[in-house]
């Protein structure tokens, strides 16, 4: 970054989050009909859940996952970040819910960030003749309609034999999601049932095209592979994400993988 430009990356920045701050109250179609303004939290909750097909979800088999690069792990490459623009980040996006950092193919950090206020993404720019720049992009999250949930562990064959894919009505049919990069669905794949029901659900009332990225640091050891992946989904109005452990015994099908800590997420967003 332009260590010599302070002026002009911070009015970048003040540019970038311009009267995202103040938290509005909840729209008025939120709001039943005599509600007052501070029941707006629950009424938001409702109409999400009202605006919810009632159909399964499209359940995804494990795949490969995609090829990565031997690179640093994720603290490593955010600490490449300048520490005005981690700062900054951290700032716009609140509490921290989960978060990674990777190296794009030229070997510049950028970072994800899903915080209690918003969902931050912060990438590098091209900065000719100068020291490389970045731009920092905040979507602020619903007041109100943060969901946070934790999910139990064991293995992904046990609990599709325990319980329904996902919840739906006789005869329901089959909703599906566009997943862009289309490789998403080996990833999601690889989750529990429940937590690919919980991850998708938001966006089935919309245009069915949502975005994928990831993170993910796998770990050989002699008795097991340990594999941290951490998976966010976003289109124009919801989020959702995952972070979540597994473990894998030499030979076994991913299907067998033991999960540790899963927890998940899902909000809707302010349009932008």
């Amino acid at each position: 970054m332009d260590r010599g430009d302070d002026t002009g990356r911070d009015e970048a920045w003040r540019r970038e989050f311009a009267a995202r701050d103040r938290m509005p109250e909840p729209r008025g179609a939120d709001r039943l009909p005599g509600q007052r303004p501070q029941d707006g939290r629950a009424a938001a909750r409702a109409a999400a859940r009202a605006e919810q097909p009632e159909g399964l979800t499209q359940i995804h088999e494990p795949g490969p996952l995609p090829v990565a690069p031997d690179l640093p792990d994720r603290e490593v490459c955010w600490e490449r970040l300048p520490a005005d623009v981690r700062g900054k980040t951290l700032e716009k996006a609140g509490t921290v819910l989960l978060w990674w950092a990777h190296l794009t193919e030229d070997g510049d950090p950028f970072a994800v960030v899903l915080g209690d206020r918003g969902l931050c993404r912060v990438q590098p720019t091209p900065a000719a003749g100068r020291a490389r720049d970045f731009r920092g992009e905040r979507v602020r999250l619903e007041p109100g309609t943060l969901r946070s949930r934790p999910f139990g562990g064991g293995t992904a064959a046990a609990a599709a034999a325990g319980s329904p894919a996902a919840p739906g009505r006789p005869g329901a049919r089959v909703e599906r999601l566009r997943l862009d990069p289309a490789e998403a669905q080996d990833v999601l794949g690889h989750f529990p049932l429940d937590v690919q029901d919980f991850l998708q659900r938001p966006f089935l009332a919309g245009n069915r095209s949502v975005r994928a990225d990831w993170y993910y640091l796998e770990s050989v050891e002699p008795d097991q592979t340990a594999l941290f992946l951490v998976m966010c989904l976003t289109d124009d109005r919801h989020v959702t994400a995952v972070e979540a452990r597994r473990t894998l015994a030499p030979g076994a099908t991913p299907d067998r993988a033991r999960w540790h800590g899963i927890t998940c997420h899902q909000a809707r967003l302010v349009p932008r």
